[in-house]
């Protein structure tokens, strides 16, 4: 009778211990797919806005080195953003460098006649040719303006300090 005792007893272990782990599966298998359809979303938002990053290939990044002929912190240029205007020994190239208080926040201040270096690469996409940057270097400083996937870096924490009055409130509970 004590064997047979044991014997459930170890059988209710078991299955317990599948049935957790079945749960675990599907959360993760449920998380990995929200994080995918948010993905998707992300990627069909930014190709609707002309931003289409999937295009971006770490693997064909180049370097340009040269001078700044321009800088230009908010343009209305696309993709709107802080825009470069690098001299090289081949002509003038618009760069992006995405959201202009990532600069501030990291004390770069890019200025006319400096020598700057960039990483990046020119993507097209339904609004034109343009050079994306993901590293802006000047002199031993670098900072990182865009993810490898090519998606724009923004400025830690400033999202969620934005001000109710700056924000797009229809109203609502208080």
């Amino acid at each position: 009778m004590k064997a047979i005792s044991s014997m459930r007893a170890g059988m209710a272990v078991f299955a317990s211990a599948g049935l957790l782990a079945g749960v675990f599966l599907f959360a993760s298998t449920a998380s990995a797919q929200r994080t995918e359809e948010s993905t998707a979303a992300a990627q069909s938002k930014a190709i609707a806005e002309g931003r289409n990053h999937s295009l971006y290939d770490v693997r064909k990044e180049v370097s340009l080195q040269g001078t700044v002929a321009k800088f230009t912190e908010n343009s209305a240029d696309l993709p709107v953003g802080a825009h470069v205007l690098v001299q090289t020994s081949s002509g003038q190239v618009d760069v992006h460098l995405g959201d202009p208080r990532l600069l501030k926040l990291n004390n770069m201040t890019i200025s006319q006649g400096a020598s700057i270096r960039i990483i990046g690469e020119p993507v097209t996409t339904n609004q034109g040719t343009f050079f994306l940057a993901r590293l802006v270097q000047q002199g031993t400083q670098v900072v990182a303006v865009r993810t490898t996937q090519g998606f724009p870096l923004w400025p830690a924490g400033l999202r969620a300090t934005t001000p109710p009055s700056a924000s797009n409130s229809q109203g609502g509970a208080r």
